[in-house]
């Protein structure tokens, strides 16, 4: 469900209003806002509400974007996610939860992709975790470290920014990516150096099995970012253990010494890494393809790509 808000200039709401209707919506308000800015600029403006199921919201939203008086200078959208909608449409329709605006996705992988402290802080408390528990082969301590361990975002930011040319999303979530690998590395290279020898854990999936797994993670990733349903903290704990564990094991063996060969490991590391994009980019670019296709009406153009969002 969502509570979709469009802020227009003055006399561009009832334009707005016969796009949302050509797309299905049955009711909408329209009322007038005022438009406040520092120095006492005032400018009057017009602000179209409607409350919709998600898949409704999506074709609103990619129409609005795509039509000809849409100025993304003069325009703003406001997306939110309501708890519950109770008006004249039946629960089984408003609750509709596929699939999202795409704009929707595009905004969560840029907030999730920034390299913050907490973000660090949380990197290397899970690393903490992950690494001990492998050295002591204790399960609940590596899924209680790999469930903290935000990877699938970035991989989900890398694959999206790609598809939709976003080259600055792309090189914020390898940057994170990257910083959060090498956080990894750091930490198990701590916990070994007060840790007495052997590493337990030596259950790594074969390359060809682990790079399966990696590509359904990366598409399931990328499905669950399309709706309202799901827990997607379990596929993030999926798409973790496909990543995380080669860089808790490398800077343990940094420490303890290598008993498997370094290279094999890193280059299952980047495999992995490949497939979970690759997963994700063959939804993305379903979905992408979908959300040109579209027209209001319910018809289908093969001619018009809407106007992407940029960040």
């Amino acid at each position: 469900m969502r509570l979709i808000r469009i802020t227009v200039p003055k006399g561009r709401g009832r334009d707005v209003a016969k796009l949302a209707f050509d797309c299905g919506i049955k009711d909408l308000t329209i009322h007038a806002v005022e438009q406040h800015k520092p120095g006492g600029e005032t400018k009057n403006k017009e602000a179209v509400d409607m409350h919709v199921a998600t898949p409704d919201g999506r074709a609103v939203v990619e129409a609005i974007v795509r039509a000809p008086f849409y100025d993304r200078q003069e325009f703003s959208i406001d997306i939110r996610e309501p708890r519950a909608v109770l008006k004249a449409a039946s629960v089984r329709e408003i609750a509709r939860p596929v699939a999202a605006p795409m704009v929707d996705i595009d905004q969560e992988l840029w907030q999730f992709s920034h390299v913050t402290v907490s973000f660090a802080v949380r990197f290397m408390i899970a690393a903490v975790l992950l690494a001990y528990g492998m050295i002591h082969d204790n399960p609940l301590l590596m899924i209680g470290g790999l469930v903290f361990l935000p990877f699938m975002p970035l991989v989900l930011g890398i694959a999206f920014g790609a598809l939709d040319r976003q080259w600055k999303l792309v090189a914020q979530s390898a940057i994170a990516f990257v910083t959060g690998t090498l956080l990894i590395v750091a930490m198990g290279v701590a916990v070994a150096a007060w840790t007495d020898p052997p590493l337990a854990f030596h259950q790594f999936p074969p390359v060809i099995a682990g790079v399966v797994l990696s590509l359904l993670v990366g598409i399931a990733g990328a499905v669950a970012t399309a709706d309202d349903v799901g827990h997607r903290q379990l596929i993030g704990l999926a798409a973790a253990s496909q990543i995380a564990l080669i860089p808790a094991w490398f800077g343990i063996s940094l420490v303890f010494g290598f008993t498997q060969s370094p290279a094999e490991k890193l280059m299952a590391f980047g495999l992995n890494a490949v497939a979970l994009v690759l997963g994700a980019a063959a939804v993305y670019g379903v979905l992408m393809w979908r959300s040109a296709q579209y027209k209001p009406g319910g018809t289908r153009a093969a001619a018009h790509k809407p106007k992407a969002s940029r960040a």
